[in-house]
């Protein structure tokens, strides 16, 4: 990436544009304050001289004579009228342009500051002030005048000249010294984003197990953070992703190659009818199991992807589980086990009644699976605050204590032997807890070795103010 289009290069044009601004709205102040203390220095010292010139009878007479001697950059005009006829009176060699209307007004009484030039194209500022030559004596008839005193502002151009040159090279020299410091500081400051590409660049989907290593508590430390933890839920989601799929290759050759095996038996040689039946039968078996993992699969597959349908109707659930009770009550009759159907308080949830039946039909088959005869199953349903309880109790094997938080992942199986030979697959609790949580709620277990597991099935009560 070439540096012209780097962040680094960017965001050093804003720093840059940015100093400039200030740098220049600064020294325009700086311009602006000192030429108007400047003039108004000016316009105060002429003030002053006009009050000077005024109070000192020999120096106006000089001046109506033509004899003053101005101070150096001075100029003194006397202006009035003579008859109809405006008379100037100042130094040889000098002039000014005055606009009659102006020089009228100020005879007439009022006092102004204002700027004019020379013939010689000098720019001066000057004051005119009214004044009366009636004191100074004769020639008689000579009563208003204008006195106007005129400086030079070269003096002060110059200054503001060499002003705004001293703020140029200052502003120059200040933007060339900030645009190194600010590539140097803003290289330093992204430099963590470079180790963040690299190790990003370095991460591959067979090893997820590096982390960017940066060691900042600001934004880009934060985004470190927050990379590493991404980094590590996709290590996990590859984790899951590649043992579901040993795991489902492995629940899936299991049953084929029993299905082969039985099939080439049959196939090598001419044998009675009944064995021909008896291989049929297993093979069927294997087939129903490897169809019912498959659908099973599909279901988590549409769960990972968002795309399972829901049909949330409003379920009363001590009517389902009366209904479940009655399948389950025979399923324990089979294995030499006794049911028992505990209090169902009336409890109305928003859900999917196919699903929620589903959930709790795996939940009853494996408390009965699991249990040896003689042994007890039940289940009972009440109601916590704005919860439904359905608590599945078995007298089974139960489940250790460091296997409990792993019991709801994909194919996990305390023992794997046992389970295998009892027609689980593995994915029962898994499929359990997502519909659980699909309607809002969980799945909690408490279990001994040897005693026997209570699976609780917390759902949200709908309506709470039906409930009866």
């Amino acid at each position: 990436m070439s540096f012209i289009h780097s962040i680094k290069f960017r965001f050093t044009i804003w720093y840059l544009l940015v100093l400039a601004v200030l740098l220049i709205a600064l020294g325009g102040g700086v311009y602006f304050y000192l030429s108007q203390s400047l003039y108004r220095s000016l316009d105060r010292a002429l003030a002053i001289r006009s009050t000077q010139l005024c109070s000192i009878q020999d120096i106006l007479g000089s001046i109506r004579q033509g004899e003053f001697q101005e101070q150096l950059g001075e100029i003194v005009i006397l202006y009035f009228y003579s008859g109809d006829q405006l008379v100037e009176v100042s130094a040889p060699g000098i002039g000014v342009s005055l606009s009659q209307e102006f020089v009228s007004k100020t005879i007439a009484g009022s006092s102004a500051f204002t700027t004019s030039q020379t013939t010689e194209g000098e720019t001066l500022r000057l004051v005119a002030v009214s004044i009366n030559l009636s004191m100074l004596g004769p020639p008689p008839g000579i009563q208003p005048a204008a006195l106007v005193i005129a400086r030079s502002t070269r003096q002060i151009e110059n200054i503001l000249a060499r002003l705004v040159s001293t703020l140029a090279i200052a502003v120059l020299l200040t933007l060339a010294v900030a645009a190194g410091g600010g590539i140097f500081l803003a290289g330093r400051a992204l430099r963590p984003v470079d180790k963040i590409a690299q190790t990003a660049q370095e991460i591959e989907e067979k090893d997820l197990s590096q982390r960017i290593n940066v060691n900042t508590k600001d934004e880009l430390g934060r985004l470190a953070t927050t990379l590493n933890a991404m980094i590590g839920r996709l290590e996990k989601a590859f984790q899951r992703q590649r043992q579901f799929t040993s795991d489902a290759s492995h629940e899936l050759r299991a049953p084929l190659a029993v299905i082969e095996a039985e099939s080439s038996l049959a196939l090598q040689k001419e044998r009675p009818s009944g064995d021909y039946r008896q291989s049929l039968e297993t093979i069927s078996q294997e087939a129903k199991q490897m169809s019912s993992l498959i659908d099973q699969l599909l279901i988590l597959a549409r769960a990972d992807a968002g795309k399972e349908q829901w049909n949330f109707t409003e379920v009363k659930l001590n009517k389902l589980i009366a209904n479940l009770s009655t399948d389950v009550e025979i399923l324990c009759q089979e294995k030499g086990l006794s049911f028992q159907l505990g209090e169902t308080q009336d409890a109305v949830v928003k859900g999917d009644e196919v699903r929620l039946r589903e959930l709790f039909m795996n939940l009853l088959n494996n408390a009965v699976r699991y249990s040896p005869a003689p042994g007890t199953v039940s289940v009972s349903l009440r109601r916590e605050g704005q919860m439904a309880v359905v608590a599945i109790k078995d007298t089974g094997v139960g489940i250790p204590p460091e296997d409990i938080p792993f019991i709801f992942e994909r194919f996990y199986r305390v023992d794997k032997s046992r389970s295998r030979a009892a027609g689980g697959t593995g994915l029962g609790l898994a499929i359990s807890r997502h519909i659980a949580e699909a309607h809002g709620g969980k799945i909690e277990v408490e279990s001994q070795v040897g005693s026997g597991s209570t699976f609780s099935v917390w759902l949200p009560l709908h309506p709470p103010s039906s409930q009866t």
